[in-house]
């Protein structure tokens, strides 16, 4: 019976030395088929050793990782290739049209890929949602020679894009990348390009049928952060980012840390006085959708035979597999089929309850507190009056919310009386 190889500890890792003389090799007992190779100069290089289609096989796991991510991504690795996948494969094809494309030699996606791979894009924190956006506006050209690619052609593609406002971005990314290309050769040059006509957008505000209709669709972890958004005026990152120890529900109020708000001033304002936490007021009813949404997450724990208890650091709205809500487009579409409420965002929910508060006698200055806005009453007040407006603040939240209440208790009562006398 082979010997069980001992598993690597972070300590040892760190203490091994390179050999002058040879490439050292280190079997990590803890997850099967990784190793730790460490060559004469010190270079470190993890490595996955395991059969895929019945061939042992080496695949690279990282450079220079600790043991715990080395594992973590072997694990990872493992699994993919389990799928199917063959990431030294992958790695050759990417390099070789990363040259191909250096060389002259390719298409006009080679080109694009070459920019974001080995040329200036290299380097952007940006270029996975660039190459996105490129390859979806302008996919009909991806395959064909990038010599023979015109500005009229990408400019037809452009104008015929059904998502304006993801066209316009696409040509904002793509001007870099052709006036790289062209300086190598690697596509002709002479490329100016026209957003395309945007219409002016809508500050949609929820008018009250609208807004009693979508209330009763606003369930689930989406419909409920929306109903945080329409109970404080906050934004949606600051609604679907909240963790539960941003909340002191015995108080009532929710703060939201200054590292997460949105600043819209200038760099050098910023360094003249940073962001500050800002406190929410939580409403009788929102303090309610609290309790209905810790009930609704310890009900989806059990569901899934998660024991684990909800801890102050835990997301309070996540979906049905635990992860942050990502995919607002799908459920706002699903959400219009149900309510019949069209061509609002989350957005809309701010700019409603902002609305709502003028129109039930808030002062501009109190709903500029709602909003969250530095400058109460202009910059010149600001720079005296340092007061938050909190009994204020918390009144008019609570107006709102007996408002939406009421609007929605009418709605109940008029289909009822409809339905009886029929």
């Amino acid at each position: 019976m082979a010997k069980r190889v001992p598993p690597l500890s972070a300590a040892a890792v760190a203490k091994i030395k390179p050999d002058p003389a040879r490439t050292l090799e280190f079997v990590d007992g803890d997850t099967p088929g990784l190793r730790l190779r460490v060559t004469p100069k010190g270079k470190r290089t993890w490595s996955l050793n395991i059969r895929a289609n019945g061939v042992m096989r080496r695949f690279e796991v990282g450079v220079g990782l600790g043991l715990a991510e080395a594992r973590v991504k072997a694990k990872v690795l493992r699994q993919r290739i389990a799928d199917g996948a063959d990431p030294n494969a992958e790695k050759r094809a990417n390099r070789t049209r990363a040259v191909a494309a250096t060389l002259g030699i390719g298409t006009f996606g080679a080109a694009v890929d070459a920019y974001f791979s080995v040329g200036n894009g290299a380097g952007l924190k940006t270029k996975a949602e660039q190459l996105q956006r490129i390859k979806s506006v302008f996919k009909g050209h991806l395959n064909r020679p990038g010599i023979e690619v015109l500005s009229s052609d990408l400019q037809r593609a452009i104008d015929a894009h059904t998502a304006k406002v993801a066209a316009a971005r696409a040509v904002g990314y793509i001007m870099p990348v052709l006036k790289w290309a062209a300086k190598r050769g690697l596509m002709q040059g002479g490329f100016d390009l026209e957003k395309p006509m945007q219409n002016a957008p809508k500050q949609r505000v929820l008018d009250d049928n609208e807004l009693a209709a979508l209330w009763p669709t606003l369930s689930g972890p989406y419909g409920r952060c929306c109903r945080l958004m329409l109970l404080t005026g906050a934004r949606r990152d600051e609604a679907r980012n909240a963790t539960w120890e941003q909340f002191d529900l015995q108080k009532g109020v929710w703060t939201i840390p200054a590292e997460v708000r949105k600043d819209t001033r200038t760099q050098a304002k910023r360094r003249q006085r940073p962001k500050s936490a800002m406190q929410v007021p939580l409403s009788r009813q929102a303090m309610e959708l609290m309790e209905e949404a810790r009930a609704a997450e310890l009900s989806r724990r059990q569901l899934e035979g998660v024991s684990r208890d909800i801890a102050q650091s835990d997301l309070v709205f996540v979906g049905q597999k635990g992860g942050r809500l990502d995919n607002w487009d799908r459920w706002l579409k699903a959400c219009t089929t149900k309510s019949g409420v069209s061509g609002w965002s989350a957005h809309a929910l701010r700019r409603t309850t902002a609305t709502m508060a003028g129109d039930l006698g808030a002062a501009p200055h109190i709903v500029s507190v709602i909003l969250g806005h530095t400058n109460i009453g202009g910059q010149l007040v600001a720079g005296y009056n340092k007061s938050r407006y909190l009994a204020e603040h918390a009144k008019v939240l609570q107006d709102v919310a007996d408002r939406i209440d009421g609007l929605w208790a009418a709605t109940k009562e008029f289909d009822g009386a409809i339905y009886g006398a029929i």
